[in-house]
C-alpha cells in the first residue's frame, strides 16, 4: 500500500473516535440516573423522606414510584436519542453549534430561575409563608416564635357551605367567645399544638379542646397556632404558662410531619440543645422545590428527631415543674406505618403520650384535617389518659 494511502486510511478509521467522549458522558449520565432510580426504593424513601399526616404513606410511595419512572425515562433519553444526536452532530463537524446550544440552554435555565424567584417574591406568592397566609385564622410575624395568631379579633371562613368562626383573644389564644377570655386564676388545662389542635375549619364546640374542657371541667386554654412545629409549641408554652396560677394539665401535639417542620430554616427555630436560631434568608424557589421534593439526608433527619424530642421533653418538664400533668397527643389517620412507628418510638421514648387512631374517613373533605368525629375520638383518648394518669 502507498504510504500516503495508509496514513489516510488510518485517519479515516480514527475519525469516529472524535465523538466518543461526549457520547460516553451521555451514556454514563443515563446509566447513573437509571441506577439511582433502581437504588432509591421504598427503603431509601423511609431514610430520606419523612411521613406527612395529610398525605398517606401509600400515596407517597405511589408518587415516588412515578418520580422514579420519570428519572428512568430521562436516563433512557440520554442513552439513546441524545447520545446519538450528539454523536451525529460531532461527526458532521457541528460541535461548536452543539456547544453554543448547550450554553444557551444553561443561560435560559439560569434566567428562568431568577425570574421565578422574582415572581415568588411578589405579593400573590408570599402566601407560601405560613404566617402570611391570607386564610383564616389570620397570623402575623413574631420575632421569637416565628408567627402567632392576630390577637383580639373574630374571623370567619366559609368552607364547603359551612361558616366557621374563629374567636381569638388579646393574647392570640382561640376562645369560645372573644368577650370571655381565659381567667388566669382558674384551674386550667393548656393545649399547645398546630392546626389539628387549634381546630382548623371547625367551630369551637366541635374541637377537641372545647370537648376536653367540658369533660374534665377544667378551663381550656388553646395556645395552638396553624403550622407550628414542636419547638414553636415549647416557645409558645414558655411564654404563656407563667400567666396561669393553677395549671392542671398540659397537652401538646406530636405527629411525624412535625419533625420536618423542625428542619425549616426560614423561621426561628430551636436545635437539639434548645438553642434559639434566627430565621435564615433563602431562595423562595428553593422552598418551593423542597415542598415538591422533600428530600433530607439521614443525618439531617436525625438532627430533626433530636430537636423535636428535646422540645417535647422541655414541655413535659415545664408541666411537671408547675404541678400539671403532661400528655402528648399523637393523632394518626388509619393504621400506623412502620416508619411512623419507628419515628414515634425515637421521639417519644420515656414520655407520656396517647396514640389516637382515627378512621381515614374522619377528615374534612378536600382538606384532610380531623373533622368533628376525629376530634371526638381525640377527646375520648385524652380524657381517659388524663384520668388514668398515663405513664410513658
Amino acid at each position: 500500500m502507498v504510504p500516503g494511502a495508509a496514513i489516510f486510511d488510518r485517519r479515516r478509521r480514527e475519525r469516529p473516535s472524535v465523538p466518543r467522549v461526549p457520547e460516553s458522558i451521555c451514556l454514563a449520565l443515563g446509566l447513573a440516573l437509571i441506577l439511582l432510580a433502581w437504588l432509591a426504593g421504598n427503603a431509601w424513601l423511609d431514610r430520606h423522606v419523612l411521613p406527612q399526616t395529610f398525605v398517606p404513606r401509600s400515596r407517597q410511595i405511589v408518587t415516588w414510584a412515578a418520580e422514579r419512572t420519570v428519572v428512568v425515562a430521562i436516563g433512557l433519553v440520554l442513552i439513546f436519542p441524545v447520545r446519538r444526536h450528539v454523536g451525529r452532530a460531532l461527526r458532521a463537524g457541528r460541535g461548536r453549534d452543539l456547544a453554543f446550544s448547550l450554553l444557551l440552554f444553561v443561560i435560559a435555565g439560569a434566567l428562568a430561575m431568577l425570574v421565578s424567584e422574582a415572581v415568588l417574591r411578589t405579593g400573590n406568592w408570599e402566601r407560601l409563608e405560613r404566617w402570611r397566609a391570607e386564610e383564616e385564622p389570620l397570623r402575623h410575624a413574631e420575632p421569637i416564635v416565628g408567627w402567632v395568631n392576630v390577637p383580639g379579633r373574630v374571623g370567619f371562613e366559609t368552607y364547603h357551605g359551612r361558616t366557621i368562626r374563629y374567636d381569638v383573644d388579646a393574647q392570640g389564644r382561640r376562645v369560645a367567645d372573644l368577650r370571655r377570655p381565659p381567667d388566669p386564676a382558674q384551674p386550667s388545662i393548656l393545649f399547645v399544638g398546630e392546626s389539628m389542635l387549634f381546630g382548623y375549619r371547625l367551630n369551637w364546640t366541635e374541637t377537641a379542646v372545647a370537648r376536653i374542657g367540658a369533660e374534665t371541667r377544667l378551663q381550656p386554654v388553646n395556645l395552638s397556632v396553624n403550622g407550628y412545629g414542636t419547638d414553636q409549641e415549647w416557645l409558645r408554652l414558655r411564654q404563656e404558662l407563667p400567666h396561669f396560677a393553677r395549671p392542671r394539665a398540659v397537652v401538646a401535639l406530636f405527629a411525624p410531619m412535625m419533625i420536618e417542620r423542625s428542619l425549616y430554616r426560614y423561621r426561628p427555630r430551636l436545635d437539639e440543645d434548645l438553642r434559639w436560631h434566627a430565621a435564615e434568608p433563602g431562595w423562595r424557589l428553593g422552598k418551593l422545590v423542597r415542598k415538591l421534593l422533600p428530600y433530607h439526608s439521614a443525618a439531617r433527619i436525625e438532627s430533626g428527631i433530636a430537636a423535636t424530642r428535646a422540645s417535647l421533653i422541655a414541655i413535659v418538664a415545664a408541666a411537671h415543674a408547675r404541678g400539671a400533668r403532661p400528655l402528648i397527643l399523637v393523632p394518626e389517620f388509619g393504621a400506623e406505618q412502620p416508619i411512623e412507628r419507628r419515628l414515634r418510638e425515637q421521639v417519644l421514648a420515656g414520655l407520656p403520650f396517647v396514640l389516637v387512631r382515627m378512621d381515614p374517613d374522619w377528615a374534612i373533605p378536600g382538606d384532610g384535617h380531623p373533622d368533628a368525629r376525629a376530634n371526638a375520638a381525640m377527646t375520648r383518648a385524652v380524657v381517659a389518659a388524663l384520668k388514668a394518669g398515663v405513664q410513658p
